[in-house]
């Protein structure tokens, strides 16, 4: 039988496409079997991508991939907003404080001394999405402002 090259290369490729196969999308069913096994109340899920959800269920913030890949955080607890779930290019919040939930119309953010402005409509459960914030050594200032742009709150993290 003769060797044949087409046949090694072929093979190889096929190895190569099967191993970067993308990871499926997670599915409604696993984050519910997920948020079950863990006996989450009061829980909202927002979807940072096809891979990662955040689970807020306060005073947690949970990162979820799969259901032996997730993160959860104790979130920091200032003013009635509990701020977790420190990964790269984002951060959770949620927001139990009243005056920001009412008045805040925009919300800061200021790291290494550049601020980005950004819209808020008064959600509970936010993701702080900016490429700026890096994990483990994000310091960054949130600060939401009222329409008159005075300030509501501001935290350093």
């Amino acid at each position: 039988m003769k060797f044949k090259w087409r046949n090694l290369i072929f093979f190889c490729l096929l190895l190569l496409l099967v191993g970067c196969k993308d990871r499926e999308a997670i599915t409604q069913k696993e984050i519910d079997q997920f948020i079950n096994s863990k006996n989450l109340e009061h829980v909202s899920i927002q979807k940072l991508d096809n891979n990662e959800y955040y689970i807020f269920s306060s005073p947690y913030v949970y990162i979820y991939r799969s259901s032996s890949d997730y993160v959860k955080s104790t979130g920091l607890i200032k003013e009635g907003i509990v701020i977790g779930g420190l990964e790269k290019d984002s951060i959770g919040l949620i927001i139990n404080n009243l005056q920001v939930l009412r008045d805040a119309k925009t919300y800061v953010v200021l790291i290494d001394g550049k601020t980005r402005e950004y819209q808020y409509g008064g959600e509970k459960y936010l993701i702080i999405k900016d490429n700026r914030i890096w994990n483990p050594t994000a310091q960054l200032k949130i600060t939401f402002l009222s329409i008159e742009n005075k300030k509501i709150f501001e935290t350093d993290y």
